[in-house]
């Protein structure tokens, strides 16, 4: 069985305010067969992204990728589906902003609706490929019905424009290929064996963990996903965990001096791979390379998963069939007793 967590939205964020369909009016949003074009919605305030896990009891992970309803059960609904429900990517909804004059605006949104038990009408919640803004009235302008959604979680990664130390000098990560030399901490030479990038919005649990200038050693602001992993190295690695280094979500380093989380807009996060797990330097600062564990895996998309394991058969039979990770991970409760700087 193989587990996926994505980010979703209660369903009653988006309330229908207009739909040649009276039975939806002033409802919660519902499915797309239900759903007329030129329906009308407005997002609610006081909504956030929750993460959501599900399960896939058939034991393949490219059942994710379709609306498959009887193989998906929720092993962690955030407060908006029971523990245990059946779901289903039910179907995606397009939708755009309507200005003041009441015309379209903006870029077209996919809302990825999800339903429960069976029913399609019994939306629970949805996820978007844009925020949404409070207070602003969306439009239906199409949609699929079939389902047919890659359920997302965190790619560790950093965001574009992060200098990354190479034989050549210093390289922004989205300007490195297949193949450059890298700098890395036992191989001042390590080729790049796969890249990637991930956009996403930058709210909630997928805004970027910042870390001020010197925090780290880092000599510019360096910007990561949550889940990627910083390395501490040292007396104080050794004299707390018995290792000289160690790695560190950066989300388990929110709290300390110089470290924060920033919201808003889109953030494209980049991801390099090497031979093996491995500790290069990301402006100054001593930083994890992607590593192909369940979560990372299961976060990229089916074509990128497809060329990772062309790339790297073993990865077939079980991303630990990689290697081990290049030094020990902590744990949030063991990260929140190391100080910075």
């Amino acid at each position: 069985m193989v587990s996926r967590s994505f980010f979703a939205i209660d369903s009653e964020a988006l309330v229908v305010t207009s739909s040649t369909n009276p039975d939806i009016l002033d409802s919660n949003i519902i499915n797309a067969s239900d759903t007329p074009d030129g329906t009308r919605f407005v997002f609610q305030g006081g909504f956030g992204s929750q993460l959501v896990t599900l399960e896939d009891t058939g034991g393949d992970p490219d059942v994710f990728e379709d609306d498959d309803g009887e193989n998906h059960v929720i092993t962690d609904g955030a407060g908006l589906v029971e523990d245990g429900t059946q779901v289903e990517s039910e179907s995606v909804i397009l939708i755009q902003a309507v200005d003041a004059d009441g015309n379209l605006t903006g870029p077209v949104i996919q809302l990825i609706v999800f339903s429960q038990n069976g029913v399609t009408q019994d939306v629970w919640g949805f996820s978007t490929t844009a925020p949404l803004e409070p207070g602003v009235t969306y439009e239906k302008v199409g949609d699929d019905i079939i389902g047919d959604s890659i359920y997302t979680d965190f790619v560790p990664c950093f965001a574009a424009g992060t200098l990354i130390r190479t034989p050549h000098g210093l390289r922004p990560v989205e300007d490195i290929a297949l193949g450059d030399p890298v700098w890395t901490r036992g191989d001042p030479r390590a080729r790049v064996t796969w890249t990637g990038a991930t956009t996403v919005a930058a709210t909630g649990a997928f805004a970027p963990i910042v870390f001020a200038p010197g925090t780290l050693g880092n000599t510019r602001e360096l910007v990561l996903s949550p889940e990627h992993r910083v390395a501490i190295d040292g007396a104080q690695a050794e004299l707390m965990f018995g290792e000289e280094t160690v790695l560190v979500a950066a989300k388990h380093l929110l709290g300390a001096p110089g470290v924060s989380r920033r919201e808003g807009g889109t953030i494209t996060y980049c991801h390099i791979m090497f031979d093996r797990h491995r500790i290069l330097d990301a402006e100054g600062a001593p930083c994890e390379s992607f590593y192909p564990g369940d979560m990372a895996m299961t976060a990229v998309d089916k074509a990128a998963r497809a060329e990772l394991i062309a790339l790297f058969p073993e990865l077939a039979t079980g991303p630990d069939s990689y290697g081990p990770l290049a030094a020990a991970c902590l744990k949030r409760r063991e990260a929140a007793v190391l100080r910075l700087g």
